[in-house]
């Protein structure tokens, strides 16, 4: 079995990833994905072009791509009984989820959730619930944990 997992390193993506590797131990292979959503400086308050030189958006590109790396790092730490291979994207979250995953053939998607419902939920939009209507594959959503009391 191939899972691909989206991560963003935050508790809730590392929480998905654990729940995900106990509930899928069959998984022979795992994808971790980090997906970076935009070149740094390019919006440039409708002032066409970077903000950046070019030296200085490389320097930004370049930490972007290494706390993509840091947060890959971080999510396979929780993980342990599968392969893992790490792969960092450029583009939209929830189509890149996708996409990646209809390219790579996998068997289960999976997306962490922090359970916003309602007007919260329409103003700021939801990778999962995109994810869930577009996937190619099966889709496991882990919700956020609730506060222990």
């Amino acid at each position: 079995m191939h899972v691909l997992v989206a991560t963003d390193g935050s508790r809730n993506s590392v929480n998905a990833a654990s729940t995900a590797a106990q509930l899928l131990k069959t998984a022979d292979l795992v994808t971790l994905l980090s997906v970076v959503t935009e070149m740094p400086g390019d919006d440039a308050g409708g002032i066409e072009g970077s903000v950046y030189s070019a030296d200085e958006a490389d320097r930004v590109w370049q930490q972007e791509l290494a706390e993509a790396g840091a947060e890959l790092e971080h999510t396979a730490a929780a993980l342990s009984n599968a392969h893992v291979d790490k792969r960092i994207e450029v583009g939209d979250v929830d189509a890149t989820i996708c996409r990646v995953a209809e390219q790579l053939g996998v068997d289960v998607i999976v997306v962490g959730s922090h359970g916003r419902t309602g007007l919260s939920r329409l103003f700021l939009g939801s990778v999962s619930e995109h994810v869930l209507r577009h996937a190619p594959c099966p889709v496991l959503v882990v919700r956020e944990a609730p506060p222990k009391q």
